[in-house]
């Protein structure tokens, strides 16, 4: 999928940053005449515009390639503003297109992500009876993000790896979670789902241990299933099923779908612990955390969300913030993951606030099972490749 950006935007880290997440190719135009070009043929699109692009050349290239093209648009502009404005009647026909996104001016990584990833799920037009059939006919693969841990010493170690869901469309290519996630959930087949994924983590990790891998798995729950007192059962029968035990697992549930748990959240996670299987709060600051969730849900990890590092990094006050939020979890005895880790800096940052485990870019991208080859052996002074 191509992202076609004005020039107008800028060719701005944010916009690197949105493109490899969402696996887009950018492109950038300065010319109507370009963009013309650049709105031919059969991939699918995501044009990224500001105010001073909405004008009459380049809403009737669009206009033309609507109907021939499919493609999402994206204005980082004060929508309010240009209503009032001269070009009132070109935002009359911007309205006339079927997929456009509106965002601030001041846009961050995480709102052109959401725009774009709304204007992808537009564009993909999911059905049930593709993901049954997916299902049935084993579309889906699983991709491997390593995380490393801050070892007795100062080196850094490989134990775990998150399992992130892919879908190998027939027709789109391989899409990420976000992408098909929300059709699973809205069509009553995340359960299936979910057990292919703990189904096919689990088998990697006997195949990886029987290379002397002896690595742990991470996997994202979705707050759907916490309502399902069987889940905990359930998720031991496929476990034991491999030969593994309980704890050689991680479930990830997201903090914002889990901040207001009621008795049943609660009661399948606290049962999910019991049977010896590890939780951690994902994506913790990415909305505004409360102290109280740390007495409220029994986890043994936060994981911090991306934002959060890069407010913490920009603002000595939320620096001083996650600092006591770290001291705190451990103290509690709680470890923290950080993700989003792209940058040595980001890196160094971490090691100051004592953050236990990192993930991210700079430590490496989601991978096939194959290319985890090796980790760092505790019983060495080498630290060998990860991925």
């Amino acid at each position: 999928m191509l992202m076609v950006t004005s020039e107008s935007v800028g060719r701005t880290r944010t916009l690197f940053e949105v493109a490899r997440e969402l696996s887009l190719s950018p492109s950038y135009f300065a010319s109507v005449e370009t963009l013309d070009k650049l709105m031919t043929g059969h991939s699918r699109r995501i044009v990224v515009l500001t105010e001073e692009d909405i004008n009459e050349g380049t809403l009737a290239s669009l206009e033309k390639a609507d109907g021939r093209a499919q493609f999402g648009l994206i204005i980082c502009a004060d929508r309010a503003g240009l209503r009032t404005s001269k070009r009132a009647e070109l935002l009359h026909r911007v309205g006339g297109l079927m997929n456009v996104e509106w965002i601030s001016r001041e846009y961050d990584v995480d709102s052109l992500c959401a725009a774009a990833r709304e204007c992808r799920r537009r564009m993909l037009r999911i059905s049930k009876h593709e993901l049954e059939v997916a299902i049935v006919g084993q579309q889906f693969l699983i991709q491997y993000q390593p995380k490393v841990q801050r070892s007795n010493g100062s080196e850094w170690i490989t134990k775990e790896a998150e399992a992130l869901l892919r879908w190998h469309h027939p027709d789109h290519g391989l899409l990420g979670p976000l992408e098909f996630l929300p059709e699973v959930e809205a069509f009553g087949l995340i359960g299936p789902v979910s057990e292919f994924v703990l189904n096919e983590a689990a088998a990697q990790l006997v195949r990886w241990r029987e290379r002397g891998l002896n690595l742990n798995s991470c996997i994202n729950l979705a707050s759907s299933l916490l309502i399902d007192p069987k889940i905990p059962d359930d998720y031991v029968a496929i476990v034991k099923k491999h030969g593994l035990e309980c704890s050689s697992f991680t479930f990830e549930v997201i903090e914002k779908d889990v901040a207001n748990s009621g008795a049943p959240y609660l009661r399948v996670l606290s049962a999910l612990r019991e049977k010896g299987f590890r939780i951690s709060l994902d994506d913790f600051g990415a909305v505004v955390s409360s102290l109280g969730t740390f007495e409220q849900l029994p986890f043994d990890e936060i994981k911090i969300h991306a934002s959060l590092l890069t407010r913490a990094r920009r603002n000595p006050v939320t620096m001083q913030v996650l600092a006591a939020v770290t001291g705190l979890a451990h103290r509690l005895g709680i470890s923290v993951c950080a993700e989003g880790v792209e940058d040595q800096e980001t890196f160094e940052f971490l090691k100051t606030i004592k953050c236990d485990k990192m993930q991210g870019f700079l430590i490496s991208e989601a991978v096939l099972p194959d290319i985890i080859r090796r980790v760092y052996s505790a019983k060495s002074n080498d630290v060998e490749d990860v991925a």
